[in-house]
């Protein structure tokens, strides 16, 4: 019902992870950050829950693969659940519970995560992986967005579109939170709110 990609820049020092679905507000339920911690996923029969566990798991020093696997622990009904992982460093980890509906799946990069259920097929998660790689040395706001617009042109939902979520961090500070809830282009929407919201602020001159 979603498909989400969550990464990092170490150069630059940000982490993120971007989302879109045929669901009403995905943002709200799907994707958190803990900026000193990493970025989480929690989607499929989503179980908002597991966010604040994964995070809190990874902030006492468990790497992402150990905190997605405590999820069966966490959640008696998480053969519904897919769940992704990124801290600032180790592997991102991910996980598809068995009753998650077809076509699910999930790709692990060195610095990223791609993850989603419900999708027209692989071809999806494929295309965003690509789009990761080609957008190297990119603002990663940016290439956030253009992994998300990767997979929605390779299918994205089965069901169609309706929301998509961004969210950038520091080690210290959410520098980006931006959400569409109910629109018939999500990602188009939130490419133009991620252009507004780049844009310089202009101060009023002072008066004389």
């Amino acid at each position: 019902m979603t498909f989400t990609v969550l990464a990092r820049d170490s150069a630059r020092d940000r982490i993120g992870a971007a989302t879109a679905s045929r669901s009403l507000a995905v943002g709200a339920s799907v994707i958190a950050v803990e900026p000193a911690v990493g970025v989480v996923a929690s989607q499929a029969w989503t179980n908002r829950t597991l966010r604040p566990l994964l995070l809190a798991r990874m902030a006492s020093g468990a790497d992402a693969p150990d905190a997605v696997a405590r999820v069966p622990e966490w959640d008696e009904q998480f053969a519904l659940r897919q769940v992704a992982a990124l801290a600032w460093s180790g592997p991102g980890a991910a996980r598809s519970g068995r009753d998650v509906s077809d076509w699910a799946g999930s790709l692990v990069e060195t610095d990223a995560v791609f993850v989603g259920n419900l999708l027209t097929g692989p071809a999806v998660l494929e295309a965003m992986t690509s789009a990761w790689r080609d957008s190297a040395g990119d603002d990663l706001s940016d290439r956030l967005l253009h992994v998300m617009a990767a997979g929605d042109a390779a299918g994205g939902d089965a069901r169609g579109r309706q929301s998509a979520a961004l969210l950038v961090a520091t080690r210290t500070d959410t520098v980006v939170d931006l959400r569409v809830d109910d629109h018939p282009a999500p990602l188009t929407e939130l490419a133009r709110l991620r252009t507004l919201a780049a844009a310089p602020t202009e101060v009023p001159a002072p008066r004389s």
